[in-house]
């Protein structure tokens, strides 16, 4: 099971940044879409269902996920990580490499193991490195979708028009990597 009491069936999608920090708050712009279009589909755990309600089961492609927003980084990422075994993580990036608004989707290992400038900022191939050596229960699959930013630097709520443009076709991507996730290490061959 999930640590934040998630479906052990389902897939946490971890939507990372700050919505006051301009284009680095489109993950958790595209964690309100994707709790929009959730409807119907959402398997509700046990202590959030309401009785005489009856929810919609998910359709056979559908993966259940958990949508979860955090400001957090570095080390503190184990916390939202630990007890899940599949994450997709959601986030902004500034490579300078693509346009503004590019979604970009891949596994965590294409992230390579740069090291952070100092232990206080560490990025998250170390975090999951560390903590798995350390005998933390970290994810077996974890997927990684970025959208290029313009701009993480101004102290503005609202995303620039290349990145707010974006949000829909980052949960599209979003869907198809779900639909395509590899089931869950404790589920029957």
């Amino acid at each position: 099971m999930g640590a934040a009491g998630g479906d052990p069936q389902g897939v946490l999608v971890l939507c990372l940044g700050n919505d006051i920090l301009r284009d680095d708050g489109v993950g958790w712009a595209i964690a309100d879409e994707l709790e929009r279009s959730q409807v119907g589909l959402r398997v509700p755990s046990p202590e959030s269902r309401v009785p005489g309600f009856e929810s919609r089961a998910p359709s056979p492609e559908a993966r259940p996920f958990v949508v979860k927003r955090s400001a957090l980084s570095g080390f503190y990422l184990l916390d939202e990580l630990a007890g899940w075994d599949r994450v997709l993580v959601v986030d902004a990036v500034h490579t300078g490499q693509h346009a503004p608004g590019t979604v970009l989707s891949f596994p965590f290992e294409a992230l390579g193991t740069e090291a952070g400038p100092s232990p206080h900022a560490v990025g998250l191939p170390t975090v999951i490195r560390l903590g798995r050596q350390s005998g933390v229960p970290l994810p077996a699959w974890i997927h990684i979708v970025a959208i290029e930013a313009d701009d993480m630097e101004s102290f503005v709520e609202g995303l620039t028009p290349a990145v707010e443009a974006a949000v829909p076709r980052a949960v599209d991507v979003i869907r198809s990597v779900l639909a395509d996730a590899p089931a869950p290490a404790s589920a029957p061959a």
